[in-house]
């Protein structure tokens, strides 16, 4: 006699949208949607906290978006930015029911140039490639100094 045991599949999807607005206006200049991946890291991450009794980190927070200038496609072997060039603590978090919603927020001087990745870390610090990387994404945007980057990544658990 066969028996049959119904598998559930997990799967995370994270999707990104990027946002260029006018420094002085605030006026929105471009818009652009991403999808991205989560690399073995961060799932392993996930996975630590619900089989082990003391994780590392001990914390699933998202603390920083970065973005950079490495154009190597998101691989799951990833654990950092290919090329850094900057971060910042994450401007909001918020998330509802299967959903989180975090947003990374680059002033005007804090970045220019032709950004091709970007990623968000859990456990990290100000300095370039600290922290568990938990989601990279191939994009390709161009800010100026008189420009502001927002980054909003939705995070969906199904």
């Amino acid at each position: 006699m066969k028996t049959s045991i119904d598998k559930k599949v997990i799967k995370i999807s994270v999707n990104v949208k990027a946002t260029i607005r006018d420094a002085v206006t605030g006026e929105i200049k471009r818009v652009k949607e991403f999808h991205n991946i989560i690399p073995t890291v961060g799932r392993a991450l996930i996975a630590a906290h619900l089989g082990t009794s003391a994780p590392s980190p001990s914390s699933l927070l998202v603390n920083y978006s970065a973005v950079g200038t490495g154009t190597n496609a998101p691989a799951n072997g990833d654990t950092t930015l290919q090329t850094e060039t900057a971060r910042t603590v994450v401007a909001s978090r918020t998330a509802s029911s299967n959903i989180a919603y975090i947003t990374g927020f680059f002033g005007a001087t804090d970045v220019s140039g032709t950004l091709r990745e970007a990623g968000l870390f859990i456990g990290a610090s100000a300095a370039a490639n600290s922290g568990t990387l938990f989601s990279r994404v191939a994009i390709n945007i161009t800010k100026a100094l008189t420009e502001t980057l927002t980054l909003d990544w939705v995070i969906t658990i199904s």
